[in-house]
């Protein structure tokens, strides 16, 4: 398959096209940081530089390079957006591998996400009216303007502020990668315990676990989700499942599902393009991630 893929040069991209192109996929690559496009160029079998997703230029972009591949894995939270806002031809639309653009909207939004997990009964994190607390803002993803509330000040002067505030709770972080099919059936789930993290997982436990299971198919049915999303929860020492964040779209970290034999990645292309996709369970395993470096000489005019 012909298969684009955002975020190319980013450092979690290099092993994931990697895999594409292990499975058989030519890779065309693109991102917008430009002092970053040498590295997007090295590895992918095409590489066009991007418009930032807010950009006007960005969805007229995306059309001219979606007639020329099979598929499209966005990355960016940014492009669920713009693309959820535009009218995309029919006839590259369903190149598209995302959710209906109404569930993109709102779990992108973090305020909107908050709203609609109270709403439908599902165990969010609550949210806090005093320190110890987490400011999320409205729109973010990484961890970014995520603020620790720990004292009463703080917290005051985060009041009112354009995001939410949910309690903080201790406990273990699992992400959980669920694959639906282009029906809103869920798959399949591959969960891993955060063992250590920047940004993205870095170190994790992978395994199958049933309660995260169970709370996959609940969100299934609130948002009728299609291919890959991926969810993060803290699992409290009473063995409760708090939810603190969704991304409607294949994460950075997928590979750990792959590498587990619950492949994220492969799915997303199979369901999306009408091939067949066997749904199977994770094996048990830990996964260490690291980065390479790349080196090339300096270009001087």
């Amino acid at each position: 398959m012909r298969v684009l893929m955002s975020a190319a040069a980013s450092p979690a991209a290099w092993s994931i096209v990697r895999h594409l192109q292990g499975l058989g996929h030519h890779v065309t690559g693109i991102d917008a940081a430009a002092d970053v496009a040498p590295l997007g160029e090295a590895v992918c079998d095409a590489f066009r530089l991007a418009p930032l997703a807010a950009d006007p230029a960005y969805i007229p972009f995306l059309i001219e390079r979606l007639a020329d591949v099979d598929v499209f894995l966005p990355f960016i939270d940014e492009e669920l957006m713009a693309i959820a806002n535009a009218s995309l031809p029919s006839s590259v639309a369903s190149r598209v591998a995302l959710s209906p653009p109404e569930s993109l909207r709102e779990c992108v939004d973090k305020q909107a996400f908050q709203r609609r997990c109270e709403e439908a009964g599902l165990p969010v994190a609550p949210r806090a009216d005093g320190p110890p607390a987490f400011f999320k803002p409205r729109f973010g993803r990484g961890g970014k303007g995520v603020l620790l509330l720990d004292d009463e000040p703080l917290f005051a002067a985060m009041r009112g502020r354009d995001g939410v505030i949910q309690r903080r709770i201790r406990g273990t972080e699992y992400t959980v990668d669920a694959i639906f099919d282009a029906d809103g059936h869920l798959l399949a789930t591959s969960s891993r315990k955060r063992l250590r993290a920047a940004g993205v997982s870095t170190v994790g436990d992978v395994e199958f676990d049933p309660a995260l299971h169970a709370l996959a198919e609940r969100l299934g049915r609130v948002w009728s989700f299609r291919y890959a999303i991926n969810f993060q929860v803290i699992r409290d020492p009473d063995g409760n499942d708090w939810l603190i964040e969704l991304n409607p779209r294949l994460a950075g970290s997928a590979l750990f599902s792959a590498f587990a034999g619950c492949d994220p990645i492969a799915a997303t292309i199979a369901l999306a393009t009408g091939a067949r996709w066997e749904p199977t369970r994770p094996r048990a395993l830990r996964v260490w991630r690291h980065w390479s470096e790349w080196t090339q000489p300096e270009r001087r005019s």
